[in-house]
């Protein structure tokens, strides 16, 4: 998969601007504050619906307009060729997405269809921040991968929600409220016991990629590791069938837990993911220096896996990362770049790259400032004019 064109509206400090896309690297260079950042923003909606970046859509509207527009067209390994388009209008706090000029029905619809991957400084709470951000980092590249888990996840958000209501109001009330938990205590159990056996699955089929990824960036002297820690004692059995048992037998001793604090206390929502360095925990005992090579050695698998289930290359988004690694791991990573399709990457400065990286029709810089792409040649590099205003 390849971003050929975008073109993007009102979208931060960006009023005009059509971006088109080199096949390999993509270098977005620029002061902070400029917009380069917002480049591949956009298209993480185009192929997500959403930021990677900010809370919600209303943000990322240009301050005094009233609808942002974010237009592109991408290209499928086969040569398919498929434009997607978000907007959102500020009165109604209406998004709209829309595939090849037809409206999606559910934002939900496109997750997958343009398999990416997102590297930046948000993300450093997967491997040093609470068990959500983990789950988050597994729940998207599953679903990315998997039309049918997606479908399943989304499931179970809505039994968690109308469970969690029942519980709350029972609680508030001071009434039993069994008798309503029934039917929503079976739809848990069920769909949050297939959500666990995919996960393990992932979790299995995930790990060998985390080990080949993590040796190119630190080399063999470190082993890491990823483990699912599920809230369903699961003991050595891992059949569905047993996990429905363990789960149903779970709630039932959470149940009074459950109606003093108002919450489902047990499923998918409260596992973790471990990840570990020679067997000892990331979160709490890796360095700083461990820390982001692990998560860059997770998202270098997070491509091998998607490119693999999706039999689709996906496309890569690295923002403002190399300002928080060393130069050694920054000249391994960028080694890597030109293996793994077409990659948006946004920095200060072309220095992170090695003087003699091929910088070509393929590879392509390019400058952003106040909101708009120009460019000058630098360093012999292939550098890009691209239409631009504001």
């Amino acid at each position: 998969m390849k971003a050929v064109m975008i073109d993007i509206e009102n979208f931060r400090n960006h009023a005009t601007t059509t971006f088109v896309c080199a096949e390999g690297v993509n270098a977005i260079i620029g002061d902070n504050g400029q917009g380069k950042t917002n480049i591949v923003e956009a298209i993480s909606y185009l192929c997500l619906t959403k930021s990677f970046y900010a809370s919600g859509d209303a943000v990322t509207l240009k301050i005094g307009e009233e609808q942002f527009s974010i237009r592109g067209s991408f290209e499928s390994d086969g040569g398919l060729l498929r434009r997607v388009e978000v907007l959102y209008e500020k009165g109604p706090g209406r998004k709209s997405i829309f595939t090849n000029g037809i409206p999606v029905e559910t934002m939900s619809a496109v997750i997958g269809e343009f398999p990416v991957v997102i590297l930046s400084p948000e993300q450093v709470g997967i491997t040093n921040g609470a068990p959500t951000e983990r789950r988050k980092f597994l729940d998207l590249v599953i679903a990315q991968s998997s039309r049918l888990y997606l479908q399943e996840l989304l499931e179970y958000r809505k039994i968690l929600r109308q469970r969690n209501k029942i519980l709350l109001d029972a609680k508030l009330a001071r009434r039993d409220c069994s008798e309503s938990l029934e039917p929503w205590n079976e739809a848990l159990v069920e769909t949050g016991s297939r959500l666990t056996q995919r996960r393990l699955l992932f979790i299995r089929e995930f790990s060998p990629d985390i080990v080949r990824s993590y040796e190119i960036l630190a080399g063999k002297g470190e082993l890491p590791g990823i483990n699912y820690v599920p809230s369903v004692p699961m003991g050595r059995t891992e059949s569905i069938e047993a996990t429905k048992r363990a789960f149903t037998e779970e709630l039932q001793s959470k149940e009074e837990e459950e109606r003093r604090l108002g919450v489902t206390a047990v499923g998918p929502h409260r596992d973790e993911v471990g990840l570990s360095i020679n067997g000892i925990n990331v979160r709490k005992f890796a360095s700083q220096g461990q820390h982001k090579t692990m998560l860059i050695a997770l998202k270098l698998a997070e491509v091998a896996y998607l490119k693999e289930r999706c039999v689709e290359t996906p496309i890569l988004l690295l923002d403002d990362v190399f300002s928080e690694l060393d130069e050694h791991r920054s000249e391994r990573l960028v080694e890597q770049l030109q293996g793994l399709g077409q990659v948006f990457v946004t920095a200060t400065d072309l220095r992170v790259f090695p003087e003699q990286f091929p910088w070509s029709k393929k590879n392509q810089t390019f400058t952003v400032s106040a909101g708009g792409i120009a460019g000058t040649m630098k360093r012999k590099s292939h550098h890009a004019t691209v239409g631009a205003g504001n």
